[in-house]
């Protein structure tokens, strides 16, 4: 008798058991650290394409983690320009992206950046000079300028566009 009445207060306790799973407000303009995979020039890298990167660090809202360190993200090249003659430098400008949860949905955030290589100005003073004095200074023009570089490290601080529950 003591089985029966222990398994009814068992299957009225697991009747009645309801775990409640809360789901989590992920707010717009959180942050998420993320490293480019390898290093970028603009050189290699063209306009209206991607580069690839990965979360540098967790990001956990109450104890929950959304986003794991490795997982992939991207960031959305708007526009790219090699290095010119006469030391033009280098451009990248770069706008957004995308970056995934521990689900695997796929989130967008805010990010701009323009970086620029650098500029040789000994060339521009040597073009000019020549044309007036010494004119084979004027080969001097076809020293380019130096690339845009994206490096690996430190991780760039990007920021959620919207909220979303998780």
């Amino acid at each position: 008798m003591k089985k029966i009445i222990n398994l009814i207060c068992l299957i009225c306790f697991l009747g009645t058991w309801n775990p409640v799973f809360s789901s989590v407000k992920v707010p717009a303009g959180t942050s998420i650290p993320i490293t480019v995979e390898h290093n970028v020039t603009s050189k290699t890298v063209i306009s209206g394409g991607t580069i690839d990167a990965v979360i540098a660090e967790d990001v956990i809202i109450n104890k929950n983690t959304i986003f794991k360190k490795g997982d992939k993200a991207s960031i959305t090249v708007l526009s790219a320009n090699k290095a010119g003659f006469i030391g033009k430098p280098g451009e990248i400008t770069l706008y957004g992206g995308k970056v995934y949860d521990t689900k695997g949905d796929e989130h967008k955030f805010d990010f701009n950046r323009q970086i620029v290589g650098d500029e040789k100005t000994w060339p521009k003073v040597c073009l000019g000079v020549s044309i007036f004095f010494l004119w084979p200074l004027a080969l001097c023009a076809f020293v380019k300028g130096g690339q845009a570089k994206l490096n690996t490290l430190p991780p760039i601080d990007t920021r959620l566009s919207t909220e979303f529950m998780f």
